[in-house]
């Protein structure tokens, strides 16, 4: 062997231990992750409340480790889409900005998914919970979730509602169930519509997220009744949830948070979370993440999961009263 390939042989040798080194380095979870840019998917349109929340954990997360981070918005199909990309993307510096409901919920409506919820979805840290409400038109005569049980067990079929998907809807047609009341609901494609609609009156009741309702409440043509939160929130002190008011069945959180692939070393997820509540805990970004309607979490992986487990003995007790998928349409 003459020197030059010698050479050869030694430069190769030393770049595919270096290479070795580096990829066990974050495969371990070591300080070597991120060694380059960092997409997360948000399975949210851009401009959506989560959307939102999800650009600014992503700005600090960029900040912390000197690395791009990059969202890439794939709305659709209630996350199922984004969901799907996530897991086929099979990326160890590819992360998911999702909901909890894509683990609890969407199992119950879909006979397959194109990710498994149990392999694909690792929990690293909750982010954000949606502050979900039930509201009533200012014309219509209640001021608490009993008043309104009592007006439409007097009015059977008369009064009408809506809600956002999944979440919103399941609680309040669980709780008509659950009570034997029937009410009107009204579906609508478009979230504009139904927000004007519910403003003018011809929608009654509206079971959504708070930003969906503050116009209406701010022109002082609705009032919300309650919050599905299990606690009240610092923005709506006065409103009670529905577990104070009698309406336990109803009580749930709109959870949202980071998840990672399926082999992401348990290091590398706690270290991750650590970054994840530091960025949770920049004043200047909770206060915009709250200003979109949101609560903001924080919260390491056991925490998380044990929340996404809350979560889905919740809607294992709705789907026990109410036909999710058929409630779903």
């Amino acid at each position: 062997m003459d020197l030059r390939h010698l050479r050869n042989v030694i430069a190769f040798t030393l770049a595919v231990v270096g290479a070795s080194a580096a990829t066990l380095s974050t495969c371990l979870g070591g300080d070597g992750w991120p060694t380059r840019a960092v997409k997360v998917i948000v399975p949210f349109a851009a401009g959506s409340a989560n959307d939102g929340s999800a650009r600014l954990y992503t700005d600090g997360r960029a900040k912390r480790w000197g690395k791009p981070v990059i969202v890439e918005n794939k709305p659709g199909a209630d996350t199922i889409i984004g969901g799907g990309a996530f897991a086929n993307a099979r990326d160890d510096h590819t992360l998911l900005y999702g909901t909890a409901s894509m683990v609890t919920v969407s199992p119950l409506l879909q006979e397959v998914l194109p990710y498994d919820p149990a392999r694909d979805l690792v929990p690293i840290s909750s982010t954000a919970s949606s502050i979900l409400v039930i509201a009533v038109h200012d014309r219509l005569p209640v001021r608490s979730l009993q008043d309104l049980a009592q007006l439409a067990r007097s009015r059977p079929g008369e009064l009408s509602w809506s809600s956002g998907p999944s979440l919103p809807h399941f609680v309040f047609a669980a709780m008509l169930a659950r009570n034997a009341l029937r009410q009107v609901y009204i579906p609508y494609r478009d979230a504009m519509n139904q927000q004007t609609d519910f403003g003018e009156g011809r929608v009654q009741i509206l079971s959504h997220a708070l930003q969906s309702v503050r116009g209406p409440v701010a022109a002082g043509k609705a009032r919300i009744l309650a919050v599905t939160s299990p606690r009240r929130e610092p923005g709506l002190p006065d409103v009670p949830t529905v577990a104070e008011v009698g309406f336990p069945e109803m009580e749930i959180e709109g959870l949202t948070g980071l998840f990672g692939w399926s082999d992401m070393p348990p290091a590398l997820r706690d270290r991750i979370s650590v970054d994840v509540q530091a960025v949770a805990g920049d004043s200047s970004i909770r206060s915009r993440i709250e200003a979109g309607g949101q609560r903001v979490l924080g919260s390491t992986p056991d925490e998380f999961s044990a929340a996404i487990e809350r979560q889905r003995t919740r809607i294992q007790q709705i789907s026990r009263i109410v036909d999710l998928r058929n409630a779903a349409k």
